[in-house]
Formats: structure tokens, C-alpha cells, sequence
């Protein structure tokens, strides 16, 4: 990464924190219940029979909703812990209540939890700093959702975020996967797979 696109990067990141940390708690929750409406109308979050979620660090979009609706359907989620020494995640079944403080801050899953296989799972839900409409995502820097995702490439990617995150466009780096999907309070926007 050159010097310039790491400084507006870390620009960026800095002022799309600073907007969602304008947003107040209430309309926060707000916001985090219409996205998992929307995600819900999504037929590949809906047919999915494991759901990859997350626990949101600081003022991410709150995904409990969504696990409530994947878990009363009778589906199974299942959440992302970091691997030592490794920029994968793996990810583990377990009840959001069980997840336990990360080293990186984030609710994990607990040690005792079993991982599983990335074939099985059907659909991540995935957080970020900013998205752009051309389905690109903009993380915290270090590369563990790209990593993961290029391994599960058969899954449906979608990224959940408040309106105030999305951007025209995001810098592109050759490593980033696109999303199949971004969703936020007020739309749903679709991006078709380019052909292999």
C-alpha cells in the first residue's frame, strides 16, 4: 500500500467513526432494528441454515437483532474469533450470550466453542468503518474478514452498516472482496458477481 492511499485510509476511518459516534443511542438501535428488516427480506440471509454475525465493537450496527431472527427460525449462528498468529477468523457456534471479551476488544465466542467448517456457513453479516455503492467495504486495517472471505467464496457476503457510512466510492486495493450486498436503515443495494 503506498503512503498515500494508507493516509487516506486511516482519513477516512478517523471521520466515518467520528459521524457514527454523532449518532445517539437510541437512534442507533433504532437504525440496527431496520437493518435486520431488511436483511430478513434478503432470500440468501433468510435461506441460509448458519448465519456468520458479529459482535459490534463501539458504535458498529447492533446485530443481536438479526441473531433473534435467525435463531426463531431454527437456524444456527455463529460468531467470528480471531486465530493467534493468523489474519483468518474462525468462526464458532455458540448463543450470543456466551460470546466472551476478545483480545481485540470484540465479543468472541468462548474457548470451549466448536469452529465451523466455512463450507457450512450460507451468509456473513458483515461490520465495517465505510462501504461504497460499488459494494466495497473498508475495515479496520487488517485484512481478517478479506482473508476469511476469499476462503469461503460460495457464501453470500453481506455488508451492515448506517446510511451515514456509505461513500460513492472507497480506495480499491487488489486483496479486497467484494460484497455480494450492503444494507443499511434506508436501502438494500445488490451488486451481481462478476463471471469467473
Amino acid at each position: 500500500m503506498t503512503p498515500d492511499l494508507k493516509a487516506l485510509k486511516r482519513e477516512l476511518r478517523s471521520e466515518l467513526i467520528a459521524a457514527r459516534a454523532r449518532l445517539g443511542a437510541a437512534e442507533r438501535q433504532a437504525a440496527s432494528q431496520a437493518i435486520a428488516g431488511r436483511l430478513a427480506a434478503l432470500e440468501p440471509f433468510r435461506a441460509a441454515e448458519t448465519v456468520a454475525l458479529y459482535a459490534p465493537l463501539g458504535t458498529e450496527v447492533d446485530a443481536a437483532p438479526a441473531a433473534r431472527a435467525v435463531l426463531a427460525r431454527g437456524d444456527r449462528v455463529v460468531f467470528p474469533r480471531s486465530v493467534p498468529g493468523q489474519r483468518r477468523m474462525a468462526f464458532c457456534a455458540c448463543a450470543p450470550e456466551e460470546l466472551v471479551r476478545g483480545p481485540f476488544g470484540a465479543g468472541e465466542p468462548p474457548p470451549g466453542a466448536r469452529e465451523v467448517p466455512l463450507p457450512e456457513i450460507g451468509c456473513f453479516v458483515i461490520p465495517g468503518i465505510g462501504f461504497s455503492r460499488d459494494g466495497l467495504r473498508l475495515g479496520r486495517g487488517g485484512g481478517h474478514y478479506d482473508v476469511t472471505l476469499k476462503q469461503a467464496l460460495g457464501a453470500f457476503r453481506v455488508g451492515v452498516a448506517f446510511d451515514l457510512q456509505l461513500r460513492p466510492q472507497l480506495p480499491r486495493e487488489p486483496h479486497d472482496v467484494p460484497l455480494d450486498a450492503i444494507v443499511t436503515e434506508r436501502e438494500t443495494l445488490l451488486f451481481p458477481r462478476p463471471e469467473a
